[in-house]
């Protein structure tokens, strides 16, 4: 029995004449891939019985938005004052009644139960078209972009991840905030990486919600090389962390990407979303391209980033 359906029963008179509840909350932290780590958002939802009524409340604790989606089944003599299934977004830090549930007939007991799915962030909100992003790795270093949308793609491709962009570089390079907003997740324990598929949720990373809600992941970050906590507000170019190539990754390098969530017949997913980078003063907009070279350059003028030739060893005979 869920601790719902004891919460409930507790709240029960004994004996029953006319009230029955049965109430059996299945909660999912759907985490698409780009998250690169297990994790457990502090978000539930309850049943609370309050007079001749019951209510279903979320509680979130997080420092993110929330969607969530409540379906009921098995449904007996019931009356709601929502239509479901019901999708709504729960904000940061809040306890949010969802629906008031009571008998269609008073003279009756009521039977229902519940299915609830959730994903941190809001399905409702759009990443602006308008935002850019700085180079995320510390000012005057230099990578080579392996993998971006519009070249070869060996792992990003799926909704989730096929706007990532791939930097290839040293372990221990400090990884900065590419947009300020508020740390939402951080894990940095992790040892391990390589190419072997179950190491898929091993990665350290760091997941940073900003101002449209959109949520940016900069995942293989290096054992113990997380240095920011969850609730954390950081800044534009602040240091997060250092790169490294735990989880699934064939060696040093930093995974970014930009999320935002669709609404889903069976809950919400994640998909990734396209980015511009800025360099320079005055800035260069650019968006990342397989093999472009970047500079994190913020004080002289901004130009396009090069791209370099693939190379090739000698021809066949």
């Amino acid at each position: 029995m869920s601790d719902i359906a004891r919460k409930a029963g507790r709240l029960l008179p004994r004996p029953v004449k006319h009230w029955r509840l049965l109430v059996t909350l299945a909660l999912g932290l759907l985490l698409s891939a780009q998250t690169l780590a297990k994790s457990h958002y502090p978000f539930s939802v309850t049943s609370e019985k309050v007079s001749n009524s019951y209510q279903l409340i979320a509680h979130n604790r997080g420092h993110a938005p929330v969607s969530v989606l409540v379906s009921l089944n098995s449904v007996d003599n019931i009356s709601a004052d929502q239509i479901f299934p019901l999708a709504v977004v729960v904000r940061a830090n809040s306890d949010t009644t969802l629906a008031t549930i009571r008998a269609a007939n008073p003279a009756r007991g009521l039977r229902f139960s519940t299915q609830s799915h959730f994903l941190p962030g809001n399905f409702r909100a759009r990443h602006e078209t308008s935002a850019t992003y700085r180079l995320p790795f510390a000012d005057g270093l230099s990578f080579i972009i392996g993998q971006a949308p519009g070249g070869p793609l060996v792992t990003h491709n799926t909704p989730d991840s096929e706007q990532a962009i791939d930097f290839t570089m040293p372990e221990g390079t400090p990884i900065v905030a590419a947009r300020s907003g508020i740390v939402i997740a951080a894990e940095g324990h992790n040892q391990f990486g390589g190419k072997d598929p179950a190491m898929l949720s091993m990665a350290n990373h760091v997941r940073i919600l900003h101002a449209d809600d959109s949520i940016a992941t900069y995942g293989h970050l290096a054992p113990s090389g997380v240095q920011v906590g969850v609730g954390q507000r950081v800044t534009v170019g602040s240091v997060i962390g250092r790169s490294g190539s735990t989880g699934y990754s064939s060696g040093p390098h930093l995974h970014f990407v930009v999320h935002q969530l669709l609404r889903k017949s069976n809950g919400f997913g994640s998909i990734s979303v396209p980015i511009r980078f800025y360099v320079g003063n005055p800035a260069y907009v650019f968006a990342p391209q397989y093999r472009q070279k970047v500079t994190a350059d913020y004080r002289s003028p901004g130009q396009a980033p090069p791209i370099l030739e693939q190379k090739t060893g000698p021809k066949a005979r």
